[in-house]
């Protein structure tokens, strides 16, 4: 599905990603990686699996659009280093032709020297590429920008007429702000309420769906 966001083209993905054509790069927010090892260090019992998932998803599209870049808008590892640090170290190896930025988060506080280490490129708070501003939180609307940013792990939640109710993860657009749904696949969301004018581009099952 496409969407222009300050005449620039964007391609939404039901893989909780966006991909940028002009830019050959791929847009991921909040992937959390090695969150269930984290919980698992800390004495919590996390099913495993989880970041081999996501880093098989990650794998798919990269090859489907055939990305040259990755940016990850914020919160790319969940906490310090673990375990799960082994298997993105073996991705990253596969995969080190492709370039990685990584918008810093309030959950990327690894050394600078492991994302040396890792050839992750580093943005302390804030990228601008032509008129599209990354964050991972959003910021003050700046005149002639449009802002892309992670951080809130965007749903929906959608009601039924005998009181069911549905939260599905979101894509969402106000006039000047874009919140990319988080990719990891082991973390919470937060319910948006959007307002008319707004576009809703919800994911269920695989698939996308325009909502507003």
């Amino acid at each position: 599905m496409e969407i222009t966001l300050a005449d620039t083209s964007f391609i939404l993905l039901p893989e909780h990603a966006m991909y940028w054509s002009s830019e050959s790069a791929l847009l991921i927010a909040d992937a959390h990686f090695s969150k269930e090892q984290h919980f698992r260090k800390n004495g919590i019992a996390i099913p495993g699996g989880i970041l081999d998932s996501d880093l098989k998803r990650l794998d798919h599209i990269v090859s489907k659009y055939a990305a040259q870049e990755i940016i990850f808008l914020g919160d790319m590892f969940h906490s310090d280093v673990n375990e799960g640090m082994h298997a993105f170290m073996a991705w990253r190896k596969k995969n080190s032709n492709i370039r990685c930025t990584l918008i810093i988060g309030n959950h990327d506080v690894l050394d600078m020297d492991w994302y040396v280490f890792a050839d992750i490129q580093i943005a302390e708070e804030s990228q601008r590429r032509g008129n599209i501003l990354l964050r991972h939180d959003a910021g003050e609307h700046a005149d002639g920008t449009y802002q892309l940013c992670g951080h809130v792990h965007p749903c929906i939640r959608l009601s039924g007429k005998a009181k069911q109710s549905l939260r599905l993860p979101c894509f969402y657009f106000t006039q000047h702000l874009g919140l990319l749904p988080a990719f990891g696949g082991f973390t919470g969301m937060h319910a948006i309420k959007p307002v008319s004018g707004d576009v809703v581009v919800g994911i269920a099952e695989g698939d996308l769906v325009r909502i507003q």
